[in-house]
């Protein structure tokens, strides 16, 4: 099975056990704490108990942080099965699983500087305006776009950078050459 594949199935399973202890915001900050935390540190961390790995708290209090222990447990199951590099797209699924669980979607979006604040917020405003639904971005920096945006929702793609327009722009005075 691809990494990503058991990414998203770690995923599904930790909201399933989040869901049923009634800590879905707690399991995806202590996801990405432990995401965060050194493949070798965590292996630390783990310690065998009746013929399974299962999490010490105190190292992990000492070498990770305040964690719940079910997510420090889980973290051991994925070193057991030798899947503890897959953490952090584990914690990046859950998170857009959990997202997905509220009604909020994602955007990707690339422009060529950063975003400040308000033109982060005039974006989600815009997409809720046409989409009817809340939406977390996913920016990127590209400054080979030149200026403009481009916004990706699932795979449809609406590119409003200048490098686009430039290439259309060409396209169109090459198209009039031919028909010289």
């Amino acid at each position: 099975m691809s990494p990503l594949k058991s990414a998203s199935l770690y995923a599904r399973r930790a909201l399933e056990l989040a869901a049923g202890m009634s800590q879905l915001e707690r399991w995806r900050h202590d996801l990405k704490v432990v995401a965060a935390t050194p493949a070798s540190e965590l292996l630390g961390c783990c310690r065998w108990q009746d013929g399974d790995l299962m999490a010490d708290e105190a190292a992990i209090a000492e070498r990770v942080g305040d964690v719940l222990p079910e997510v420090a447990d889980f973290a051991c199951l994925l070193a057991r099965n030798n899947s503890e590099f897959i953490l952090p797209e584990i914690a990046a699924e859950y998170s857009r699983l959990l997202d997905e669980r509220y009604g909020i979607r994602q955007a990707e979006i690339t422009t060529a500087v950063p975003l400040d604040d308000d033109a982060r917020r005039l974006i989600q405003r815009r997409l809720r305006e046409i989409a009817g639904s809340s939406f977390t971005l996913d920016e990127r920096v590209d400054p080979g776009i030149v200026g403009g945006i481009i916004v990706r929702v699932g795979d449809r793609v609406i590119d409003r950078s200048v490098r686009a327009r430039l290439e259309a722009l060409q396209n169109e005075v090459l198209a009039a050459d031919d028909l010289s």
